[in-house]
């Protein structure tokens, strides 16, 4: 039985840790974060996710998963972390904060034996598996494509979903060399057979600078076209005209099939990778910056367009009203706040109640959120007036500011929304309840 070690133990590394288990290798994961650590070995999830209960459990009783915070010796490394942003970047290009990829690759040095393989699932820009493998080489003083070999494996799953399309989903492997590649995908063909629940997904096999362009390339087509989404709804709102009634129209074009607006864009992808595109190509990457531009600002036209609503409902009612934020993930039916333009827009909304520069009572609103997928004690943090029940929230509103179409949002079908002013910016009113 082959051992597996997996280097990161979050959204990612620990269904990957859990699937690897459930195909019979024996895995070891290693996160520095010991309470993450002793959670996963008590059988209970520090993430949420689909059936991750269960199969942690499964994978735990089986006896082929344990996580540590020490790294240990195994003939397959994977190494899923964070490549966040670097802080306190004053270009006005974000750049990636490489650290933690790199920290792991002098962390697998220490136990880097020959005949090992080490595959980067990280999104990183295009070189860095070159570096990471260069890192590798010197500290553990083994010769890359010799003694051991690293390939790139970009994951490319959606959140809610990430234990199906771990095994219905294409993988693309790019080799540090041939062999490196095709080590990689017998690792991989193993974790795709695991189940028949799932249609099982193809392997293709490039190089390293192919693989990690191709995970970059797609998130920032994603950008593009939800950048093309936003700009078209300004421009309807702008025209007094229903954003989603005529995309939808428009849609009905066969050659057509323009997204759904919405805030703006979060998560750790498709707001991220691209600019690790733009850090590349800084000169060659035109309309990619441009989506990022019309996407980062969307949640300021929301927080505007909220307040020119307020401003109306004073004008007509001559009372400051109550506002209603609904959803703070960054998209629907998850629990995960990463880059959520949600959360931003409703902060900044929190700030400006209490802002001296609302000096007059038109410009002035009391506001709360509520959010079904977090539990209170995250939220604790936000310093949000929230409401624990959907009905008592909606009772206590008067504009209503739909930021993330959650499906338990559906409830609202059932709750009499008469003289409720509703500012629906992710379409969930129109597309769910059009009938």
């Amino acid at each position: 039985m082959k051992k597996v070690t997996i280097v990161g133990l979050g959204y990612i590394g620990l269904p990957t840790a859990i699937v690897s288990a459930l195909s019979g290798y024996q895995v070891f994961g290693f996160d520095v974060d010991i309470s993450k650590i002793e959670k996963i070995n008590k059988t209970e999830s520090p993430i949420f996710e689909t059936g991750i209960d269960e199969k942690l459990k499964l994978a735990i009783k089986s006896g082929n998963f344990k996580a540590s915070n020490k790294i240990i010796a195994a003939d397959v490394f994977v190494v899923a972390v964070p490549t966040p942003f670097l802080e306190n970047n004053f270009d006005e290009h974000k750049k990636a904060d490489l650290s933690y990829v790199f920290s792991a690759a002098k962390e697998i040095s220490k136990v880097l034996n020959k005949n090992n393989l080490v595959i980067l699932e990280s999104t990183v820009p295009v070189g860095t598996t070159q570096k990471f493998a260069e890192i590798l080489q010197v500290n553990s003083g083994l010769e890359c494509s010799k003694d051991f070999y690293v390939a790139h494996c970009p994951e490319r799953v959606l959140p809610g979903k990430i234990f199906e399309e771990l095994i219905s989903n294409d993988r693309v492997i790019g080799g540090i060399c041939s062999e490196s590649g095709e080590l990689a995908k017998d690792f991989y063909s193993k974790i795709l057979n695991v189940s028949s629940e799932f249609i099982t997904g193809n392997i293709y096999l490039t190089d390293d600078k192919t693989a990690e362009m191709v995970k970059l390339t797609e998130n920032a087509y994603r950008d593009v076209n939800i950048a093309f989404a936003n700009e078209v709804s300004d421009l309807a709102k702008s025209a007094g005209i229903d954003p989603f009634k005529l995309i939808e129209l428009a849609n009905k074009h066969p050659r057509v099939n323009i997204l759904t607006p919405g805030c703006g864009v979060g998560g750790h992808c498709i707001a991220v990778d691209p600019w690790f595109l733009i850090e590349t190509f800084p000169d060659k990457t035109q309309i990619i910056q441009m989506a990022r531009k019309i996407n980062d600002n969307k949640p300021g036209l929301v927080i505007n367009n909220l307040l020119k609503t307020v401003e109306a409902f004073y004008k007509k009612r001559d009372k400051k009203p109550n506002v209603l934020s609904l959803g703070l993930t960054f998209k629907a039916d998850v629990d995960d706040l990463r880059g959520s333009p949600a959360l931003e827009i409703s902060k900044t909304l929190t700030l400006n109640v209490s802002s001296e520069k609302l000096n007059t009572n038109k410009n002035k609103f009391d506001f709360a959120v509520y959010e079904p997928n977090i539990i209170k004690l995250e939220l604790n943090k936000f310093k949000f007036r929230r409401f624990d029940n959907l009905e008592s929230a909606v009772l206590w509103s008067d504009i209503i500011l739909i930021l993330v179409p959650h499906a338990f949002f559906l409830k609202l079908k059932n709750i009499d929304l008469k003289n409720k002013i509703i500012v629906d910016e992710c379409g969930l009113m129109y597309k769910r309840y059009k009938n």
